[in-house]
């Protein structure tokens, strides 16, 4: 996980409000694209329906659901003790 990507994420949370970019539940692949690790895997064809991919030549495998960094559901979760970081990184952040 790079450090800008990270800080990107964050950046992008604390501007919007809980959705997936600021869930535990998370796990991003790039800067815009994660799994949803809080519920069963899926089938390939499942996993890129919230991206609303019509048809892709090489479908990824079963895994967990893959969302939008800014998409928003009941299960978001953060328990980040953001207090630890440093305060320039929060400011940086927008960590209120």
């Amino acid at each position: 996980m790079s450090a800008e990507r990270q800080r990107l994420l964050d950046r992008f949370y604390h501007a919007n409000g809980p959705c997936c970019a600021g869930c535990d539940w998370w796990q991003h692949h790039n800067g815009l694209v994660g799994d949803c690790t809080r519920s069963a895997p899926v089938s390939g064809e499942e996993r890129s329906d919230m991206l609303a991919v019509v048809f892709t030549s090489a479908p990824p495998p079963a895994g967990h659901v893959l969302t939008r960094r800014d998409h928003v559901c009941g299960e978001f979760r953060d328990q980040f003790d953001w207090a630890s970081l440093p305060l320039a990184y929060r400011k940086e952040v927008g960590v209120a």
